[in-house]
């Protein structure tokens, strides 16, 4: 996204304040400015924004003055080249434009992504463009943590995908509705969010669960998924109890998952 320019400030109350400590303080000699001429000063660049648009090549045609073949016509050309660099450079500095990464978007947009790539082999058969028309719709992107589209937005995007011509808005809504999706107002009338964060939890418990079983076995697998799925501290003897397990294996396995 592009930098906005930084725009001078500045505050008669502040000034006012540091003029009264000024006064304290005995001095010989005191340059009263007015307020118009401290906003000029204010508004001036700086010496590093005022001399920026210096070229480097001053070096190089220094340089080529020293060199024993033509030096006469060594230094016209760089002359001539530095101007030509000069006015370039000008161009270049009343046009630049700065940019900076935002981050928070990118990493909004992988969630976007990832959510909508994970849960698509779980979909059934016509469902894909509804999921994807509902993401492409997004009307804002201030929460990080949900996505919020509208119907109207939904259908129009919707509209724009092949073999879609046939569904109605309530085929779309039950789809929503089926993927996890909760109905709020907004200005637009009706819209659907998807919160992200649950997605993203429930994608980190399954592959942890992968790793657990691959490294401990079923039964540590078992216990882990209750202890996920509880979401609080379990008292052993109901680990033993909901899981169906041996007294010993339970302990053991749960010292291993210490």
């Amino acid at each position: 996204e592009r930098c906005p320019k930084a725009e001078p400030h500045f505050n008669p109350q502040e000034d006012e304040q540091s003029t009264a400590a000024r006064r304290r303080v005995p001095k010989t000699a005191e340059e009263v400015l007015s307020l118009e001429q401290k906003v000029v000063n204010t508004a001036t660049l700086s010496d590093p924004e005022r001399f920026s648009e210096i070229p480097y090549s001053m070096e190089d045609a220094s340089k080529t003055n020293d060199c024993p073949h033509n030096a006469v016509a060594g230094a016209k050309r760089k002359h001539g080249a530095f101007e030509v660099d000069e006015e370039l450079n000008s161009t270049i500095a009343e046009n630049e434009v700065l940019w900076r990464v935002n981050f928070e978007k990118f990493i909004f947009c992988l969630k976007k992504k990832f959510c909508a790539d994970r849960k698509k082999p779980k979909l059934k058969v016509g469902t894909h463009p509804i999921w994807e028309s509902f993401f492409e719709a997004n009307l804002t992107d201030k929460d990080t943590n949900s996505v919020t589209s509208s119907t109207n937005g939904i259908l129009e995007k919707l509209g724009q995908k092949e073999g879609t011509a046939a569904m109605t808005v309530d085929h779309m809504k039950k789809v929503l509705e089926d993927l996890q999706c909760s109905t709020t107002s907004s200005e637009d009338g009706e819209a659907f969010t998807f919160d992200l964060r649950k997605m993203v939890e429930a994608c980190r418990n399954e592959e942890i669960e992968s790793l657990v079983k691959k490294k401990y076995g079923q039964e540590a697998f078992t216990i882990f998924r209750l202890l996920v799925t509880q979401g609080c501290a379990v008292e052993t003897d109901q680990i033993i109890d909901t899981t169906i397990l041996d007294k010993q294996i339970v302990h053991s396995t749960l010292y291993k998952l210490w």
